[in-house]
Protein backbone atom coordinates (compact mmCIF):
# COMPACT_ATOMS: atom_id res chain seq x y z
CA UNK A 1 0.00 0.00 0.00
CA UNK A 2 0.73 3.52 -0.89
CA UNK A 3 -0.03 6.11 2.16
CA UNK A 4 -0.73 9.60 0.63
CA UNK A 5 -1.48 13.08 2.58
CA UNK A 6 -3.66 15.05 0.63
CA UNK A 7 -3.19 18.49 2.03
CA UNK A 8 -6.32 20.81 1.10
CA UNK A 9 -9.96 19.97 1.21
CA UNK A 10 -10.90 22.29 -1.85
CA UNK A 11 -11.73 20.97 -4.72
CA UNK A 12 -8.82 20.25 -5.79
CA UNK A 13 -7.46 18.41 -3.10
CA UNK A 14 -10.96 16.46 -3.03
CA UNK A 15 -10.96 15.76 -6.83
CA UNK A 16 -7.18 14.67 -6.66
CA UNK A 17 -7.70 12.32 -3.67
CA UNK A 18 -10.80 10.84 -5.15
CA UNK A 19 -8.77 10.01 -8.24
CA UNK A 20 -6.15 8.62 -6.41
CA UNK A 21 -8.20 6.41 -4.19
CA UNK A 22 -9.56 4.50 -7.05
CA UNK A 23 -6.20 2.77 -7.38
CA UNK A 24 -6.91 -0.07 -4.79
CA UNK A 25 -2.99 0.62 -3.87
CA UNK A 26 -3.34 3.74 -2.27
CA UNK A 27 -4.50 4.39 0.96
CA UNK A 28 -5.66 8.77 1.37
CA UNK A 29 -5.59 10.88 4.61
CA UNK A 30 -7.05 14.79 3.79
CA UNK A 31 -5.80 17.13 6.15
CA UNK A 32 -7.46 20.61 6.03
CA UNK A 33 -8.49 22.92 8.05
CA UNK A 34 -12.32 23.07 7.10
CA UNK A 35 -14.23 20.86 4.91
CA UNK A 36 -17.41 21.32 2.93
CA UNK A 37 -19.60 20.31 5.56
CA UNK A 38 -18.71 22.61 7.83
CA UNK A 39 -21.48 25.21 9.25
CA UNK A 40 -19.27 28.27 8.31
CA UNK A 41 -16.59 28.56 6.40
CA UNK A 42 -13.64 31.58 6.46
CA UNK A 43 -13.19 33.42 3.24
CA UNK A 44 -9.52 31.87 2.26
CA UNK A 45 -11.53 28.42 1.90
CA UNK A 46 -12.87 29.59 -1.47
CA UNK A 47 -14.90 26.24 -3.45
CA UNK A 48 -17.74 25.67 -1.08
CA UNK A 49 -19.31 29.51 -2.06
CA UNK A 50 -17.61 29.17 -5.70
CA UNK A 51 -20.00 30.37 -8.61
CA UNK A 52 -19.12 26.67 -10.19
CA UNK A 53 -19.57 25.81 -13.47
CA UNK A 54 -17.41 25.48 -16.79
CA UNK A 55 -15.93 28.18 -18.63
CA UNK A 56 -12.71 27.66 -19.93
CA UNK A 57 -10.48 30.80 -19.55
CA UNK A 58 -7.48 29.64 -21.46
CA UNK A 59 -5.93 31.81 -23.51
CA UNK A 60 -5.75 30.18 -27.11
CA UNK A 61 -2.22 29.47 -27.42
CA UNK A 62 -2.17 27.79 -23.62
CA UNK A 63 -3.04 23.98 -25.25
CA UNK A 64 -1.87 23.05 -21.27
CA UNK A 65 -5.02 24.32 -19.85
CA UNK A 66 -7.57 23.53 -22.54
CA UNK A 67 -6.11 20.41 -22.00
CA UNK A 68 -7.08 20.59 -18.47
CA UNK A 69 -10.12 22.12 -19.03
CA UNK A 70 -11.48 20.00 -21.68
CA UNK A 71 -11.13 16.23 -19.42
CA UNK A 72 -13.41 18.59 -17.06
CA UNK A 73 -16.25 18.87 -19.70
CA UNK A 74 -16.69 15.52 -20.44
CA UNK A 75 -16.50 14.11 -16.31
CA UNK A 76 -19.05 17.22 -15.30
CA UNK A 77 -21.15 16.01 -18.62
CA UNK A 78 -21.00 12.70 -17.00
CA UNK A 79 -21.68 13.55 -13.45
CA UNK A 80 -25.11 15.73 -15.03
CA UNK A 81 -26.47 12.30 -15.23
CA UNK A 82 -26.07 11.36 -11.66
CA UNK A 83 -28.99 13.70 -9.65
CA UNK A 84 -26.82 13.31 -6.06
CA UNK A 85 -23.87 15.02 -7.69
CA UNK A 86 -25.21 18.58 -7.51
CA UNK A 87 -24.41 19.51 -11.31
CA UNK A 88 -27.11 20.46 -13.94
CA UNK A 89 -26.54 20.91 -16.77
CA UNK A 90 -27.19 24.49 -18.52
CA UNK A 91 -26.86 26.15 -21.81
CA UNK A 92 -24.24 28.89 -21.35
CA UNK A 93 -24.57 32.70 -22.60
CA UNK A 94 -22.51 35.17 -23.20
CA UNK A 95 -23.38 38.55 -24.33
CA UNK A 96 -20.50 41.59 -24.90
CA UNK A 97 -21.31 44.85 -24.47
CA UNK A 98 -20.83 47.58 -27.40
CA UNK A 99 -19.09 49.37 -24.76
CA UNK A 100 -16.79 46.56 -24.34
CA UNK A 101 -16.65 45.91 -27.62
CA UNK A 102 -15.00 49.02 -28.84
CA UNK A 103 -13.18 50.43 -25.99
CA UNK A 104 -11.59 47.51 -24.75
CA UNK A 105 -11.55 44.80 -27.90
CA UNK A 106 -11.36 47.68 -30.42
CA UNK A 107 -13.84 46.76 -32.55
CA UNK A 108 -12.48 42.65 -33.08
CA UNK A 109 -14.91 39.93 -32.05
CA UNK A 110 -12.99 38.13 -29.38
CA UNK A 111 -14.39 33.85 -29.41
CA UNK A 112 -13.02 31.54 -27.24
CA UNK A 113 -10.53 29.00 -27.98
CA UNK A 114 -13.34 26.27 -28.13
CA UNK A 115 -15.49 28.33 -30.68
CA UNK A 116 -13.58 25.87 -33.20
CA UNK A 117 -12.51 22.61 -34.21
CA UNK A 118 -14.27 18.93 -33.14
CA UNK A 119 -14.57 20.37 -29.37
CA UNK A 120 -17.16 23.22 -30.85
CA UNK A 121 -19.29 20.81 -32.08
CA UNK A 122 -19.23 18.48 -28.95
CA UNK A 123 -20.39 21.33 -26.62
CA UNK A 124 -22.58 22.77 -29.58
CA UNK A 125 -21.01 25.96 -29.59
CA UNK A 126 -22.71 28.23 -31.78
CA UNK A 127 -22.34 32.26 -32.08
CA UNK A 128 -26.05 33.93 -31.62
CA UNK A 129 -27.55 35.41 -34.15
CA UNK A 130 -28.44 39.10 -34.86
CA UNK A 131 -32.22 38.57 -33.91
CA UNK A 132 -31.15 37.07 -30.06
CA UNK A 133 -29.79 40.03 -28.64
CA UNK A 134 -30.49 43.71 -28.41
CA UNK A 135 -28.30 45.35 -31.05
CA UNK A 136 -28.35 48.82 -29.20
CA UNK A 137 -26.69 47.15 -26.17
CA UNK A 138 -24.88 44.25 -27.61
CA UNK A 139 -22.26 43.75 -30.08
CA UNK A 140 -22.17 39.87 -30.37
CA UNK A 141 -22.71 36.69 -28.66
CA UNK A 142 -22.86 32.75 -28.40
CA UNK A 143 -23.40 29.94 -26.20
CA UNK A 144 -22.91 26.32 -25.55
CA UNK A 145 -23.94 23.33 -23.07
CA UNK A 146 -22.59 24.28 -20.01
CA UNK A 147 -23.13 23.02 -16.56
CA UNK A 148 -23.50 24.81 -13.11
CA UNK A 149 -22.50 23.05 -10.01
CA UNK A 150 -23.83 23.41 -6.56
CA UNK A 151 -20.68 23.73 -4.57
CA UNK A 152 -21.54 22.42 -0.82
CA UNK A 153 -23.82 19.39 -2.33
CA UNK A 154 -21.33 18.64 -5.14
CA UNK A 155 -18.05 18.60 -2.52
CA UNK A 156 -20.11 16.10 0.20
CA UNK A 157 -20.57 14.15 -2.96
CA UNK A 158 -16.93 14.03 -3.83
CA UNK A 159 -16.48 13.08 -0.29
CA UNK A 160 -19.46 10.45 0.13
CA UNK A 161 -17.70 8.64 -3.19
CA UNK A 162 -14.37 8.69 -1.19
CA UNK A 163 -15.93 6.77 1.48
CA UNK A 164 -17.78 4.08 -0.77
CA UNK A 165 -14.61 3.59 -2.41
CA UNK A 166 -12.79 2.70 0.87
CA UNK A 167 -13.81 -0.43 2.20
CA UNK A 168 -15.02 1.01 5.57
CA UNK A 169 -16.88 4.11 6.88
CA UNK A 170 -14.44 2.92 10.48
CA UNK A 171 -10.70 4.14 10.57
CA UNK A 172 -9.76 1.10 11.04
CA UNK A 173 -9.09 -1.23 7.98
CA UNK A 174 -10.11 1.78 5.99
CA UNK A 175 -8.26 3.28 2.82
CA UNK A 176 -9.46 7.09 3.21
CA UNK A 177 -10.22 9.11 6.06
CA UNK A 178 -10.02 12.85 7.46
CA UNK A 179 -8.13 14.89 9.32
CA UNK A 180 -8.78 18.23 10.64
CA UNK A 181 -5.82 19.62 10.97
CA UNK A 182 -3.61 23.14 10.18
CA UNK A 183 0.08 22.77 9.22
CA UNK A 184 2.97 25.14 8.96
CA UNK A 185 5.02 22.53 6.83
CA UNK A 186 4.25 20.54 4.46
CA UNK A 187 7.01 17.83 5.85
CA UNK A 188 4.62 17.76 9.08
CA UNK A 189 1.88 16.31 6.75
CA UNK A 190 3.90 12.88 6.48
CA UNK A 191 2.97 12.27 10.43
CA UNK A 192 -0.54 12.97 9.61
CA UNK A 193 -1.48 9.38 7.89
CA UNK A 194 -4.06 7.72 9.84
CA UNK A 195 -2.43 4.24 9.21
CA UNK A 196 0.94 5.39 9.71
CA UNK A 197 4.32 7.35 7.98
CA UNK A 198 2.78 8.69 4.81
CA UNK A 199 5.36 7.83 1.56
CA UNK A 200 3.74 10.75 -0.34
CA UNK A 201 2.50 13.81 0.15
CA UNK A 202 0.10 15.77 -2.45
CA UNK A 203 -0.18 19.84 -1.78
CA UNK A 204 -3.39 21.33 -2.78
CA UNK A 205 -3.27 24.31 -0.30
CA UNK A 206 -4.23 27.06 -2.79
CA UNK A 207 -4.09 30.22 -1.37
CA UNK A 208 -2.58 28.97 1.76
CA UNK A 209 0.56 27.91 0.26
CA UNK A 210 1.99 31.05 0.68
CA UNK A 211 1.90 30.46 4.54
CA UNK A 212 3.97 27.03 4.75
CA UNK A 213 7.47 27.50 6.03
CA UNK A 214 8.99 24.65 3.34
CA UNK A 215 7.12 25.86 0.19
CA UNK A 216 10.34 28.62 -1.06
CA UNK A 217 10.27 32.77 -0.52
CA UNK A 218 9.99 33.03 -4.46
CA UNK A 219 7.54 30.83 -4.64
CA UNK A 220 5.50 32.42 -2.01
CA UNK A 221 5.59 35.71 -3.61
CA UNK A 222 3.79 34.14 -6.76
CA UNK A 223 0.18 33.57 -4.96
CA UNK A 224 -2.06 36.39 -4.44
CA UNK A 225 -5.96 36.55 -4.15
CA UNK A 226 -8.37 37.85 -6.06
CA UNK A 227 -11.03 38.98 -4.42
CA UNK A 228 -14.83 38.32 -5.40
CA UNK A 229 -18.21 39.01 -4.18
CA UNK A 230 -21.49 37.26 -5.28
CA UNK A 231 -24.98 37.18 -3.99
CA UNK A 232 -27.29 34.15 -3.61
CA UNK A 233 -30.57 35.08 -4.35
CA UNK A 234 -34.29 33.44 -4.86
CA UNK A 235 -34.88 32.77 -8.30
CA UNK A 236 -38.07 35.00 -9.05
CA UNK A 237 -36.49 36.27 -12.32
CA UNK A 238 -37.30 33.89 -14.60
CA UNK A 239 -33.53 33.26 -15.74
CA UNK A 240 -32.77 29.61 -16.45
CA UNK A 241 -29.62 29.91 -18.19
CA UNK A 242 -25.96 30.76 -17.22
CA UNK A 243 -25.60 33.71 -18.25
CA UNK A 244 -22.34 36.19 -18.65
CA UNK A 245 -22.72 40.14 -19.79
CA UNK A 246 -19.08 41.38 -20.59
CA UNK A 247 -19.58 45.08 -19.27
CA UNK A 248 -17.21 47.68 -19.26
CA UNK A 249 -17.52 50.29 -16.41
CA UNK A 250 -14.18 53.20 -15.87
CA UNK A 251 -15.05 53.73 -12.83
CA UNK A 252 -15.44 50.60 -11.55
CA UNK A 253 -13.38 48.08 -14.15
CA UNK A 254 -13.02 45.15 -11.52
CA UNK A 255 -17.12 44.39 -11.16
CA UNK A 256 -18.53 41.73 -13.35
CA UNK A 257 -21.95 40.29 -14.32
CA UNK A 258 -22.77 36.72 -14.35
CA UNK A 259 -25.41 34.73 -13.35
CA UNK A 260 -25.85 30.72 -12.14
CA UNK A 261 -29.61 29.68 -11.78
CA UNK A 262 -29.52 26.31 -9.65
CA UNK A 263 -31.93 23.72 -9.66
CA UNK A 264 -32.66 24.30 -5.75
CA UNK A 265 -34.49 27.38 -6.87
CA UNK A 266 -31.34 29.79 -5.89
CA UNK A 267 -29.67 32.23 -8.01
CA UNK A 268 -25.99 33.26 -7.63
CA UNK A 269 -25.20 36.52 -9.24
CA UNK A 270 -21.92 38.62 -9.39
CA UNK A 271 -19.35 39.65 -9.69
CA UNK A 272 -16.26 41.18 -8.51
CA UNK A 273 -12.47 40.55 -9.88
CA UNK A 274 -10.43 42.38 -7.12
CA UNK A 275 -6.39 41.77 -7.28
CA UNK A 276 -4.92 41.76 -3.97
CA UNK A 277 -8.28 42.94 -2.25
CA UNK A 278 -8.34 40.54 1.17
CA UNK A 279 -11.60 42.84 2.78
CA UNK A 280 -14.34 40.93 3.95
CA UNK A 281 -16.52 43.75 3.35
CA UNK A 282 -19.16 43.60 0.82
CA UNK A 283 -19.80 47.44 -0.67
CA UNK A 284 -23.87 47.59 -0.44
CA UNK A 285 -23.27 50.14 -3.94
CA UNK A 286 -21.86 47.06 -5.54
CA UNK A 287 -25.26 45.23 -5.22
CA UNK A 288 -27.05 48.85 -6.64
CA UNK A 289 -25.14 48.76 -9.66
CA UNK A 290 -25.25 45.31 -10.45
CA UNK A 291 -29.23 45.49 -9.97
CA UNK A 292 -29.22 48.70 -12.43
CA UNK A 293 -26.75 47.23 -14.90
CA UNK A 294 -29.79 43.89 -15.06
CA UNK A 295 -32.27 46.26 -15.90
CA UNK A 296 -30.52 48.04 -18.42
CA UNK A 297 -28.88 44.87 -20.20
CA UNK A 298 -31.44 42.12 -19.35
CA UNK A 299 -34.37 43.74 -19.33
CA UNK A 300 -36.27 40.39 -20.23
CA UNK A 301 -35.98 39.53 -16.54
CA UNK A 302 -37.88 40.45 -13.12
CA UNK A 303 -35.24 42.13 -10.99
CA UNK A 304 -37.57 44.06 -8.55
CA UNK A 305 -37.93 41.48 -6.16
CA UNK A 306 -34.33 40.28 -5.65
CA UNK A 307 -34.26 38.79 -2.16
CA UNK A 308 -31.00 37.91 -1.11
CA UNK A 309 -30.41 35.11 1.11
CA UNK A 310 -26.71 35.57 1.58
CA UNK A 311 -23.60 38.03 0.51
CA UNK A 312 -20.46 35.50 0.05
CA UNK A 313 -17.30 37.07 0.10
CA UNK A 314 -14.23 35.04 -0.69
CA UNK A 315 -10.63 34.90 -2.33
CA UNK A 316 -9.68 33.64 -5.37
CA UNK A 317 -6.09 31.53 -5.33
CA UNK A 318 -4.39 32.77 -8.28
CA UNK A 319 -0.30 32.01 -8.91
CA UNK A 320 1.62 33.83 -11.46
CA UNK A 321 2.89 31.53 -14.25
CA UNK A 322 -0.30 29.81 -13.94
CA UNK A 323 -0.65 26.71 -12.25
CA UNK A 324 1.95 24.79 -10.50
CA UNK A 325 1.57 20.89 -11.38
CA UNK A 326 4.75 19.05 -10.51
CA UNK A 327 6.87 16.99 -8.16
CA UNK A 328 9.43 17.53 -6.08
CA UNK A 329 11.36 14.98 -4.10
CA UNK A 330 8.07 12.86 -2.26
CA UNK A 331 5.62 16.07 -2.62
CA UNK A 332 3.40 16.80 -5.26
CA UNK A 333 2.18 19.95 -5.84
CA UNK A 334 -0.78 20.83 -7.39
CA UNK A 335 -2.37 24.56 -6.87
CA UNK A 336 -2.81 28.14 -8.37
CA UNK A 337 -6.04 27.66 -10.31
CA UNK A 338 -6.96 30.97 -9.51
CA UNK A 339 -10.91 31.28 -10.82
CA UNK A 340 -10.96 28.10 -12.30
CA UNK A 341 -11.13 25.91 -9.25
CA UNK A 342 -13.99 22.96 -10.51
CA UNK A 343 -13.42 23.32 -13.98
CA UNK A 344 -9.89 22.37 -13.98
CA UNK A 345 -10.22 19.77 -11.14
CA UNK A 346 -10.66 16.71 -13.09
CA UNK A 347 -7.91 17.78 -15.56
CA UNK A 348 -5.40 18.61 -12.94
CA UNK A 349 -5.85 15.58 -10.64
CA UNK A 350 -5.49 13.28 -13.96
CA UNK A 351 -1.90 14.78 -13.75
CA UNK A 352 -1.80 14.30 -10.05
CA UNK A 353 -1.94 10.86 -10.50
CA UNK A 354 0.16 10.89 -13.36
CA UNK A 355 2.81 12.49 -10.96
CA UNK A 356 2.02 9.50 -8.05
CA UNK A 357 1.92 6.79 -10.21
CA UNK A 358 4.87 8.18 -12.64
CA UNK A 359 2.92 7.30 -15.73
CA UNK A 360 1.77 9.79 -18.24
CA UNK A 361 -1.68 11.37 -17.46
CA UNK A 362 -4.01 10.50 -19.85
CA UNK A 363 -4.69 12.53 -22.63
CA UNK A 364 -8.33 13.62 -24.60
CA UNK A 365 -8.88 12.81 -27.99
CA UNK A 366 -8.70 16.33 -28.84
Amino acid sequence: MVRIVVVGAGVVGLTSALELLKDKSNEITIVAQQFPTDYNHSTIYTSPIAGANWHSFAPKEDKFTQEIDIVGYYKFKELSRIPESGVTSRKEKFYVTLDKFYNVYSGKKMLPWYAHGEFAKLINFRELEAGEYSRDKFAYGFEFDGFVIRTSYYMTYLINEMWRLSGSYEMTNSRFNLRRKSIKKLSDAFDLHHNGKADLVVNCTGLLARDLDDIGKIEKTKMYPVRGIVYIVENNTGMKDNTFVDIFDIEHPDERMYFMPRREGELLIGGVFEEENESQYADPGFLVRLVSRCNKYLPQFDWDNIKVIRTQVGYRPFRKGGYRIEKVGDIVHCYGMGAAGFQSSWGSANKVVGLVSGSKPIKSKF
